[in-house]
């Protein structure tokens, strides 16, 4: 399968696979390989098979198409070779028509065994440690249980303030 081996500015690299019977290159979404870069236009170029191998067209880009260094004319085409070097804008590409540089990976060997059935199995003793989530447990605060201390000596204490000044009023 036919692709472009592409170099973004920032140095990441991809790959897009020229499956399509006309591949556009451009910003805008409607591409059929969406390059997001301000040096690629909107509709920058398009790639198309013909005969044997493909060819490229630039679309009347603002930053230009090259081929191997040379700047395109709008609307001009050229057959495309293995190895040829693309530029769109700031992007770089590099054209493989099979992949010459990969070796197709063998299928790994099916593997016929089968897994016996358990026989027996044990029934946990209860869902309790099945949970993903800790059970919530009381925690203790020593602030607090001090301040309701505190509370109940306070209000101990009034009633007992109490009582004396009612205790005082009586006897006299």
């Amino acid at each position: 399968m036919p692709k472009l081996h592409i170099t973004l500015p920032d140095g990441s690299q991809m790959d897009h696979e020229l499956t399509d019977e006309t591949v556009t290159v451009g910003r805008a979404p409607d591409n059929t390989f969406h390059l997001d870069d301000v040096s690629v236009s909107s509709h920058h170029a398009l790639l198309s098979p013909k005969g044997d191998g493909f060819i490229l067209k630039d679309l009347g880009s603002t930053n230009g198409t090259k081929l191997n260094g040379v700047t395109l004319k709008a609307d001009e085409e050229q057959i495309l070779n293995p190895g040829d070097k693309i530029e769109f804008g700031k992007v770089e590409s590099v054209f493989d028509p099979d992949n010459a540089g990969e070796e197709a990976q063998e299928l790994p060997e099916v593997d016929d065994h089968v897994l016996p059935v358990a026989k027996s199995s044990a029934k946990p003793s209860n869902f309790m440690n099945a949970s993903p989530f800790q059970k919530k447990t009381a925690k203790k605060d020593p602030v607090g249980m001090a301040i309701y201390a505190l509370a109940a000596v306070a209000l101990l204490a009034s009633l007992v303030v109490i009582a004396m000044v009612f205790g005082m009023g009586i006897k006299s």
